[in-house]
């Protein structure tokens, strides 16, 4: 399993390294300041409203870490559930190699939808793991305006030995083609010592961990900077709303609002997995059994697909 390199998506884990959800269940956490969103529809400034969809998606990076891993979900496998504010969200698999999430979360009155879909790629290196999730992230609104981003890539460190560490690292892109506007947010960025400025500067630069910073273009024009902790806090320096708002979200003060399951899902929902419920009831024997024999039978499922002409990835 730790051979260098390997992709670590494709390898069967035990169940002692996972949490007793789906990754569908897991993705509704990453949205839980959704209010942003709401924030955002009500804003008649596209700068505006650019500003609250990254403070958005920056806060959902703490939401989602954890040191547990979620099952992969099975193809077919769904999840739905509502927000306390009426925000309905519904996650399905679509591909199960490679492994494909698809989304939808709908504002009850149409005032956004944000879908996507998204692939963790993940591999082992020495004493720590790289992944990230690509694909699409889109916010369109009522007036047909779309916010498109990605996420930055995320390491654990101390994986075999040490103190195991989470951090986040990359860029952020946001881009709003109808109003011409780009947001771009560097996470946990290091500082540039070149051998030059290392020899001449008295005082070496000095590392933040997991800060934010970024800025708001209007073409090729800076409108806007921001500045943050990703664990913390997110803000604009000049801010929303003719400056009345520049700390957009704060983990101290920002409401929280988990997605809460459906009582009557589709019978695929993950809720349902064996191995889920019996990691949940903490029966591990019970739910490894369940997982090596949903493993086969996707296995099974996908060699028939094959056989039969389907396409070989899906």
């Amino acid at each position: 399993m730790f051979k260098e390199g390997i992709n670590l998506t494709k390898i069967s884990l035990p169940v002692c390294l996972f949490e007793p959800r789906s990754f569908l269940e897991r993705l509704t956490t990453n949205w839980e300041y959704n209010s942003l969103l709401v924030a955002a529809a009500g804003c008649a400034d596209p700068a505006d409203r650019l500003r609250y969809v990254v403070a958005f998606a920056v806060s959902g990076l703490c939401r989602q870490v954890s040191f547990h891993k979620p099952f992969n979900p099975i193809l077919g496998e769904t999840y739905q559930a509502v927000y306390p504010n009426g925000i309905e969200v519904y996650c399905e698999q679509i591909s199960h190699h490679p492994p494909i999430s698809s989304w939808q979360v709908y504002e009850p009155e149409g005032k956004f939808v944000f879908y996507g879909n998204g692939n963790w790629v993940a591999g082992i290196k020495g004493n720590s793991v790289k992944g990230r999730q690509t694909g699409t992230n889109c916010v369109t609104f009522a007036d047909g305006t779309s916010v498109e981003y990605e996420l930055p890539g995320l390491q654990v460190k101390g994986v075999l030995w040490g103190t195991r560490v989470l951090k986040y690292s990359g860029q952020m892109v946001f881009k709003d083609v109808k109003n011409g506007l780009t947001a771009t947010i560097d996470v946990d960025p290091q500082p540039q010592v070149g051998f030059l400025t290392g020899w001449f500067r008295a005082k070496k630069a000095v590392h933040k961990p997991d800060q934010v910073v970024g800025k708001l273009c209007r073409g090729d024009t800076v409108i806007d900077t921001c500045h943050g902790n990703w664990l913390h806090y997110f803000e604009w320096d000049k801010g929303a709303n003719g400056g009345r708002a520049k700390r957009l979200w704060d983990i101290r003060t920002s409401s929280v609002t988990p997605a809460v399951a459906v009582g009557d899902p589709l019978p695929s929902d993950c809720r349902n997995r064996e191995d889920v419920v019996f990691l949940k009831a903490k029966d591990q024997p019970k739910s490894q059994e369940w997982k090596l024999t949903l493993e086969e039978r996707q296995r099974r499922d996908r060699k028939l697909r094959k056989d039969g002409g389907g396409v070989n990835e899906h």
